[in-house]
């Protein structure tokens, strides 16, 4: 169902990737350019959207890059985040604001985040066990340590989760833990840290989830299995020197852990945080209201990341929220991806399965590299980045289906234009059903972020575009061939906004061809449907093939 007030505002929180190396297109196809489809298409419905991100900066990912090249995470930061930066900007993520969790105001909010759920009973301290390294003399990082997953079995899985078999791990079901850095063996060792009881939660965050069966079927499905083996509390703090320090000033004397000074929040409590800073941030920054996102009934929370945080967002996240007391809007739609492979391997740097996503945009070009991540968008099932399939759907679907009707259309309108311009013709019935159909059916499929059903949904409209030009052959000279014309221009204009949400670049180009302005959006108007052309607004410019084919 498509929200009939356009007013509505739309809040998209994407992942937040750690700022330890390069973006490889496992990270495009899992919630980069997801996010940035859904969020164009929902700025041209008329919806109010608000679309943050930023880089996690504390994850142990980052400390353990920077042990091993034997500098500081600070520095490690300061090399990765300006990088990240500019690939939002390459690749034309619309982001309202691309920040970082560095920020003092992502500080303060972890902080009252935390305060809150201690005041309001949801917080305890407790002694446990965590893994010590005695040739370090000193307590590890879960992803400091790797060793075999005791639910499958799987070897060299970090020490908070398999990426196997996707369970959270807990200090001790790492069956021969070993330090990743000096490959000795480890131990549990006692220390004091603050736990989240997500037990005293889970009546609330069950009626969430069971309320949201509109949520992709396996998502649905895994955050449900979940919750029937009962939640547990879970520590959201850890004995480390980098990340946000606790407030301890502000809690009282009888909950004061061990050491505190010396702890650190636990970075998957505290990363997912982000999303409200970065809103807060940006509001602060344009003299906007994030209220209006995150406290407002009529607003709707989306989020896009990758399968091994799934349930941080449909299950941690939204506890964390429950938490508050403070009616935040929880998340709507969690659109996450399964994995992209290459060539059907796992991603890994050091393994070499490795796609830089800067490398492939700058050699393939960015609009190319959009349009197949879009089409092998993994939102049901792991997919495949397949170099053959690359080629082929590139020089296929999109230069000679889809690149092709638009140059054949423009090419024989730009010949005729002056009896197309004094021709008064409406387009045909025929020609305005299947507009509006295609329209109605990709809002309804993008909606719920159905990205493999909109890829079906534009080639079959293509696929009758080209079909309608080979039946009514507009290039002959006879009395129907200009009112042909005036409906294949409507086929290239409607194609250019429907396309706009995917590929943005080359559709800016499209409208430089038909003399237009580049596309743009408007609060409450729906730009999203069909719209007739206005053949005296057209002024034909140089007439060139949008697309080209590749070679590898």
């Amino acid at each position: 169902m498509v929200l009939k007030n356009q007013k509505n505002k739309i809040f998209i929180g994407v992942a937040l990737p750690y700022v330890n190396g390069d973006i490889h297109v496992g990270h495009l196809a899992g919630y980069l350019i997801p996010a940035d489809i859904f969020a164009r298409y929902a700025r041209l419905k008329g919806y109010e959207v608000l679309m943050v991100s930023g880089a996690d900066c504390h994850g142990t990912p980052i400390t353990v890059t920077a042990d091993e090249r034997g500098i500081s995470p600070e520095e490690i930061v300061n090399e990765y985040f300006p990088k990240l930066i500019d690939l939002t900007k390459f690749y034309n993520l619309s982001f309202d604001i691309f920040t970082s969790t560095r920020t003092s105001i992502h500080k303060k909010l972890s902080q009252e985040i935390f305060i809150n759920l201690l005041k309001n009973g949801y917080i305890f301290k407790e002694k446990s066990y965590q893994y010590f390294s005695e040739k370090e003399k000193k307590f590890l990082p879960d992803r400091y340590v790797e060793g075999e997953c005791s639910f499958c079995h799987s070897e060299k899985q970090r020490g908070d989760q398999c990426e196997s078999c996707g369970r959270v791990l807990n200090p001790g079901e790492l069956l021969n833990p070993i330090s990743k850095l000096t490959k000795s063996p480890v131990i549990l060792k006692e220390t004091e840290h603050y736990f989240l009881d997500y037990s005293k939660l889970q009546p609330e965050i069950e009626n969430f989830v069971r309320n949201s069966s509109h949520w992709r079927p396996w998502v649905y499905s895994e955050t449900i299995s979940f919750l029937k083996e009962g939640l547990k509390p879970r520590a959201i703090t850890r004995d480390l020197d980098w990340g946000i320090e606790l407030p301890y000033e502000m809690i009282p004397q009888d909950m004061l852990i061990e050491n505190i000074e010396n702890k650190r929040f636990y970075v998957w409590f505290e990363a997912v945080i982000g999303y409200l800073s970065a809103s807060v941030e940006w509001a602060e920054k344009n003299n906007s209201s994030w209220e209006d996102f995150w406290l407002n009934e009529n607003a709707r929370h989306y989020y896009f990341t990758g399968k091994d945080n799934l349930i941080f967002h449909t299950i941690f996240w939204p506890g964390q929220l429950i938490g508050q007391r403070k009616k935040y809007n929880l998340p709507y739609f969690p659109s996450i991806q399964n994995w992209l492979l290459l060539e059907g391997k796992k991603f890994s740097k050091s393994r070499g399965v490795h796609l830089d996503s800067m490398e492939i945009g700058k050699k393939y070009g960015i609009d190319n590299v959009r349009f197949y991540i879009f089409s092998i968008i993994p939102e049901n099932k792991d997919s495949n980045f397949i170099w053959k399939e690359f080629i082929e759907t590139i020089n296929n679907e999109l230069v000679s289906n889809i690149g092709n009707l638009i140059h054949r259309i423009l090419v024989f309108a730009k010949r005729k234009k002056e009896e197309i311009k004094n021709f008064p013709y409406d387009p045909s019935k025929e020609i305005q059903d299947q507009i509006s159909a295609v329209f109605d059916k990709v809002s309804q499929d993008l909606e719920y972020c159905h990205f493999t059903e909109t890829f079906k949904d534009i080639l079959e409209y293509v696929k009758f575009g080209n079909q309608y030009l080979e039946k009514n052959k507009p290039w002959q000279n006879d009395k129907n061939s200009i009112s042909s014309l005036v409906d294949a221009l409507n086929i290239v204009y409607s194609l250019r906004t429907l396309l706009w949400p995917i590929i943005p670049k080359k559709m800016d180009e499209l409208s430089q061809m038909l003399g237009l302005e580049k596309i743009a959006s408007l609060v409450g108007e729906n730009r999203f449907q069909f719209q007739k052309i206005q053949i005296d607004k057209i002024n034909f410019n140089n007439i060139y093939p949008l697309f080209e084919r590749i070679n590898l």
